[in-house]
């Protein structure tokens, strides 16, 4: 499946949550292999920073599970970044 049809797939999921805000695909070379990546900005309701983590945390989720079931397998792990931006600048959420 081509990086567009994973953000095709991944916005789906996502717009079952949340506004997507801002979507880019790209294929970079890793490795010396070509990997698809997917970046997509969406907004949590303002409430408590771990609501808003808890909540960006459950997005991801449901995005993974989406593109799992549908459309490619998503990782390894540790490529998967999900960060929490304020003024430009953006931090890593950590997992739970």
């Amino acid at each position: 499946m081509l990086p567009v049809d994973v953000m095709e797939q991944a916005v789906l999921a996502l717009g079952t949550l949340h506004v997507v805000e801002q979507q880019d695909v790209e294929a970079p070379t890793v490795g010396g292999r070509r990997v698809g990546r997917v970046a997509l900005r969406f907004a949590v309701d303002a409430t408590t920073h771990d609501a808003e983590d808890a909540a960006a945390r459950h997005a991801l989720a449901v995005v993974i599970e989406h593109l799992e079931d549908t459309a490619a397998s998503v990782g390894p792990g540790e490529a998967v970044v999900l960060t929490r931006g304020a003024g430009g600048r953006f931090r890593p959420i950590a997992p739970q």
